[in-house]
Formats: structure tokens, C-alpha cells, sequence
């Protein structure tokens, strides 16, 4: 069994602080009502706003860490929504989870008999079962064909139908119910739908590339020209307000079905009658179904283009394999004309056309599994841009044992001025550099991965690796943290007994701060007029705003006023108080029991 591995600062990180704030008060509030575990899978079920609970759905990966996470709530803003962050404090503390065996245990033992019954029960009473099992028969027999029997046997025929039907009942599945491919997104004050188009393609396009990478790129041209007619007919049938507020994420999964396509083309010898045929089907899905631009380029370039062909030669300039400006779409044509090459072996054309494209990350993973290693070393240290092609580099040069390169790479990336990623290069350089015994590397990294992320674990991980210089560094780190003001600044002052700054900090932030409790619990003992004061203000203003769903909310931010009354001997401060808030609401029927409940 995967033990969760995570911790609050790992939550606090993957959420926003309003949502934070918002979870940890539907888990104190009782409103996760069953977790079950399946393996690495966790699925739940939290009471929220709308009639039927919110189902959440969250991934580990094998050391315990969070993988994913998702809700079908209408969340679509940043992060985690509060459910999630709700399901996940319960279990970072230990609530009752139901443990059911994973998949590979359940089946263990079961006769083939057995199996079959299973599988024919299931497929009579779940709408698409079938088609799914018969999807992926197909699948399996035309991409290894060895494992379901004798290698020459006969293909059996492609069942488009079957994964039309398969597409057609998610479309309309999700456009009932919001979202699609398990997971919705939805945002509680509006009504708009959004659909994740890309998942509900995803499965037509697994068994396409499946059968491209197999070497029967007609094979997936025909299951994609299936899910593109089928898309557009379903499409059809859909509110047109539906369409449009999906407008986006329609044209984002119609990207990646064109990418697929216009690889499957350029992997057959087409001649000029095929190409016009394929351009007229082009044209009327265009009006219908999406357009598929990359496509259309890649049915008028082919192979045969001149300015192709001479950068595949080695003649690389600013305009790389075109005659003039790059269409639109050229980073996925390139990216495409890349992975036949690769699947043909024409490694020379390949290294060619990536450094023409501007494909350097793909150049360098080219170089490294070709065994060039000191020559991809240099190129990523001279061209690499980005901490994550970096990062993505030094991995698999880690991987593949060269550690030192590793290292000779990911070092320069520490000074790249681009900073999306750059904490992630960090915080990987770190124990790497430890283990190479470059204790100074490994320092200025972590330090680093700090100044970008004002985590807890690196603060900590910057304390263990300073050793004896840890004073002169944490000054400096303390120093970028008030300045910069993050909402991780609470996890570093607690951990310091900072407890003033600590204060300040939830003061900057309001009574919204979702580090109040926290810095309650700290400092209660030595400055008790600050957590009352906190405390009655959040629940005057629940009660102020009349919002009676929260009632129960305002009733425990007073429960812990009280209680700070009477840990300092000041309950005669806390009588007339809560007096003058009866008389205050005393009109709030659904109020008024839970005051009168802190008399004593």
C-alpha cells in the first residue's frame, strides 16, 4: 500500500491561500464525507454547494507524493479547489479511509472463466464498457499482434464505429453533466461550462498513434478521420451557447488531432491524386468539423519542399526549413517531420532539421542517444534557453550515467534569466551536486530555489547543506523573504519562533489568512489580545454579513475566543461580550442557539 508522503506546506503550494483558507474550513467543518483508497488511486466525496456531493479524485505517485488531483466541482481557476484541499488534510491527518484492493489484486487467482463472466456482467450493465474493451482488443492484436497469436494471422478490420459511438456518448455525457474524461471545471459563481475536449479525443488518438508508431499510418489516418466526422456531427447537436463557451479548449484538442494527422500523411508515399483527395476532405472539415491548418501545410510541403530539404542537408539559416516568415504551426509540423525521421533512422537529417526548426532540446536528446555526449554537453550549455529544457537534459544524461555531465550541464542553468522552472532545476541540482561532493553548488542552488519558491523544505534543505555558515545565509534569506512578502512567509517564521513577524504577516493578510489558526496556536500564550481579536473579528464578520450557512464557522472562531478568555483568567471580559452580540442578532434565529450555547 502507497503511504501519503505530503505535507501541509506541499498543499499550501498547490493551492491558492483563498482556496487553502476555504478547505481547511470544509475539513474542520465535517464536510469530506468518505475517502476510499485503491492502490495509488484515492477517490472521495465532499459535501459542498451543489445537491449531490463533489466526487475528487486524487493520484500518488510511488513514494507517496501527489501526482494529480482532481474534483468535479467548478473550479477553473489556479491549483487545487477547496475540496481537494479539504480530501487532502484529511488525509495528512489520518482520517478513516476505506482500503479496497488495487486491480492487479482483485484479479489475481480468477480462472479464465472466471474473467469472462466479470467482463461480460460489467459490459451488460455499464453503457460503454464494451466498446472500450473492444477498442482496446483491437488495439492490442494490431500493435502486437504476437500476443494474440500467430504473427502472420490477419489484422483485424479497424471498428471506427465503435470508437465513434465511444466519443459521441462522452461528448454528450459531458455536455450534460460539465466536463468530460473524469474530470469537470466549473467555478461556483458562474454558470459557463467548460469541457475538457482534449480527454474525451484522447482515447480515438491513443489507438491512431499506437497504430502510426506500429508502422500503419493509414491504419490511424482512418480511426482519425472517423473522430473528426464524428466530433463535427456531435458538435452539431450541441446548445450553440455550449459551443461557444468552449470555443478554446475545441480549438486546442483539434491542435493535437492535426499534429497526428499531418504525421500520419507525411508517413506515406502519397501520390498527387491521393494528396488532392485528402486536401478535398480537408476543405469540408474545415467547414464542419476543425481545421486543420498544420495538415494543410503538410499536403503542400510533402518532403519535396526546397527549403526542406536543404536544411535536412545541413544548410541551416534564420528562415530554418521555410522559404519565408513560418506559418502557423510550424513548431508542430517540425516536431512531427522529427519523429518519422527518428523512426526511420535518418539521424544525420534529423540533427539538420531540429537545429533549423529551433528544436534544440530535441537536438541535444537526439545527440545524447546517440552517444554524443560531449558534443550535446556543449550544445545545451550553449543554447539551451530554458530551466526546464535544462532540467529535461541533465535527467537523462543523469539517467543514462553520466552524472558529472549532469551536473556540467544543469550548473550554467542556475543563471538563465528565464524563471519559469528555474526552482524546479534547483531543487534537482541540489542533491546531485551533494552527492559529487560540490557542497557549494549544491548551497547556491537551494538558495536559489528559496528566493523563487519561500518554501519551508528548501528553506530547510539551504539550513542542512549551510552547515557552519548557516547564520550569514539565513540572514540573507530572511532578508528576500520579507521582502518579496510571500504567502509561504508564516511556514519559515513558525519554524524560527519568528512569532512577531509571524503576527505581522497574518495582519498584512486580513482576517482572511488562512496561517491565522496556526499563528494562533503559537502565540496564544504570550499575546492573548491578539488571537481574540482575530477570532471575534472573523466571526463578526460571518455574522455581520448574515451568511447562515456559515454560522456554524462564526460559533467556533467564538469557541476559541472564549477559550483564550479562559486560559488568562479573563472570562469576566467575555460575559458582556458575548451579551452584546445576542442582543445584537437576536433576530438570527439560526444563530442565536449556537451563542447562547458558549455561556458556559
Amino acid at each position: 500500500m502507497i503511504i501519503p508522503s505530503f505535507t501541509e506546506v506541499d498543499i499550501r503550494a498547490g493551492a491558492t491561500s483563498q482556496s487553502f483558507s476555504r478547505g481547511k474550513d470544509y475539513y474542520d467543518n465535517g464536510a469530506v464525507l468518505e475517502i476510499a483508497r485503491r492502490g495509488a488511486l484515492i477517490t472521495a466525496e465532499v459535501e459542498g454547494s451543489d445537491y449531490a456531493p463533489y466526487a475528487i479524485t486524487i493520484q500518488l505517485d510511488d513514494a507517496g507524493a501527489i501526482d494529480d488531483a482532481m474534483c468535479s466541482c467548478p473550479y477553473d481557476y489556479s491549483g487545487y479547489c477547496k475540496h481537494i484541499v479539504a480530501v487532502l488534510l484529511a488525509l495528512l491527518h489520518g482520517d478513516t479511509v476505506e482500503e479496497h484492493a488495487d486491480l492487479e489484486t482483485l484479479i489475481d487467482g480468477l480462472t479464465e472463466a472466471q474473467l469472462r463472466q466479470i467482463i461480460l456482467t460489467v459490459g451488460g450493465e455499464q453503457a460503454g464498457f464494451a466498446d472500450a474493451i473492444e477498442r482496446a482488443i483491437i488495439l492490442l492484436r494490431r500493435t502486437a499482434p504476437d500476443v494474440a497469436g500467430a504473427p502472420d494471422a490477419p489484422l483485424p478490420p479497424i471498428d471506427v464505429a465503435a470508437i465513434r459511438r465511444e466519443l459521441r456518448r462522452a461528448l454528450r455525457s459531458a455536455a450534460a453533466t460539465g466536463g468530460g474524461g473524469g474530470r469537470s471545471y466549473y467555478y461556483d459563481e458562474y454558470d459557463d461550462m467548460a469541457i475538457d475536449a482534449a480527454a474525451l479525443l484522447a482515447p480515438g488518438l491513443d489507438v491512431a498513434e499506437a497504430l502510426l508508431v506500429r508502422g500503419d499510418p493509414t491504419g490511424a489516418l482512418t480511426v482519425l478521420a472517423g473522430l473528426i466526422e464524428e466530433w463535427g456531427e456531435s458538435l452539431a447537436d450541441l446548445e450553440e451557447w455550449i459551443v461557444e463557451a468552449n470555443e478554446d479548449a475545441f480549438a486546442e484538442a483539434a491542435s493535437d488531432v492535426d499534429a497526428l494527422f499531418a504525421e500520419c500523411l507525411l508517413s506515406l508515399p502519397l501520390t498527387e491524386a491521393e494528396r488532392a483527395t485528402w486536401q478535398e476532405r480537408l476543405d469540408d472539415w474545415a467547414g464542419d468539423a476543425m481545421r486543420l491548418a498544420v495538415s494543410e501545410i503538410a499536403l503542400e510541403t510533402g518532403w519535396e519542399y526546397p527549403p526542406l530539404v536543404a536544411a535536412m542537408q545541413g544548410n541551416i539559416t534564420e528562415q530554418g526549413a521555410w522559404e519565408g516568415e513560418p506559418p502557423d504551426g510550424s513548431d508542430l509540423l517540425a516536431q512531427a517531420r522529427l519523429r518519422i525521421l527518428a523512426r526511420q533512422g535518418r539521424d544525420a537529417e534529423y540533427l539538420n532539421l531540429a537545429q533549423a526548426e529551433g528544436e534544440l532540446l530535441l537536438y541535444v536528446t537526439r545527440l545524447i542517444e546517440l552517444g554524443e555526449i560531449a558534443r550535446a554537453v556543449d550544445e545545451a550549455i550553449a543554447y539551451l534557453a530554458m530551466p526546464s529544457e535544462v532540467l529535461a537534459t541533465a535527467r537523462l544524461l543523469d539517467a543514462r550515467g553520466h552524472h558529472a555531465e549532469a551536473l556540467q550541464v544543469a550548473a550554467p542553468g542556475l543563471d538563465l534569466t528565464y524563471p519559469y522552472y528555474l526552482e524546479d532545476l534547483a531543487r534537482w541540482l541540489a542533491p546531485h551536486a551533494l552527492a559529487q561532493g560540490d557542497t557549494a553548488l549544491a548551497l547556491r542552488a537551494v538558495e536559489i530555489a528559496f528566493r523563487q519558491s519561500h518554501r519551508l523544505d528548501d528553506y530547510q534543505a539551504a539550513e542542512r547543506i549551510a552547515g557552519t555558515s548557516w547564520d550569514a545565509v539565513k540572514r540573507g534569506l530572511l532578508d528576500d523573504l520579507r521582502q518579496a512578502g510571500s504567502y509561504t512567509e508564516v511556514d519559515i517564521y513558525l519554524y524560527e519562533h519568528m512569532l512577531v513577524e509571524a503576527m505581522q504577516s497574518v495582519d498584512r493578510h486580513g482576517d482572511y489568512s488562512a496561517d491565522l489558526e496556526r499563528v494562533i496556536e503559537a502565540v496564544r500564550g504570550n499575546d492573548p489580545d491578539w488571537c481574540i481579536g482575530h477570532c471575534k473579528r472573523r466571526a463578526e464578520r460571518i455574522m455581520n454579513g448574515g451568511d447562515a450557512k456559515r454560522y456554524d464557522d462564526a460559533a467556533a472562531w467564538l469557541r476559541r475566543a472564549r477559550t483564550l478568555y479562559a486560559e488568562h483568567d479573563r472570562l469576566a471580559e467575555w460575559q458582556p461580550y458575548l451579551a452584546g452580540l445576542l442582543e445584537t442578532h437576536q433576530r438570527k434565529y439560526k444563530l442565536v442557539p449556537l451563542l447562547k450555547a458558549l455561556r458556559q
